[in-house]
């Protein structure tokens, strides 16, 4: 599964996806796209949101925290705007 691959590129989202799964008792693999592309939305606005701990790595004073949560971010923005597309031919029909 190739979403799979794009959205492990995201540190934040495998480690979502990974704890999910386990309270599950599911593998990673049964989650659908739209499934994964739901926790990559989720763990997104996280860095949006004020008092989540990604949101104090994206306010920093650590350059390299900073750094990283702008990596993350980038990292979910990217596998976001690739798969969106995907749900809606999806929903379509096509």
């Amino acid at each position: 599964m190739s979403f799979l691959n794009d959205a492990f590129k995201s540190y934040e989202l495998h480690e979502s996806l990974d704890r999910i799964s386990t309270d599950d008792g599911k593998a990673v693999e049964d989650y659908t796209m739209q499934q994964v592309l739901s926790e990559a939305y989720y763990v997104l606005s996280c860095f949006y949101e004020a008092g989540h701990s990604n949101n104090d790595l994206l306010n920093s004073d650590i350059k390299d925290e900073r750094q990283q949560a702008t990596k993350e971010i980038k990292a979910l923005k990217s596998f976001i705007k690739k798969y969106q597309g995907n749900l809606t031919l999806n929903k379509l029909g096509a």
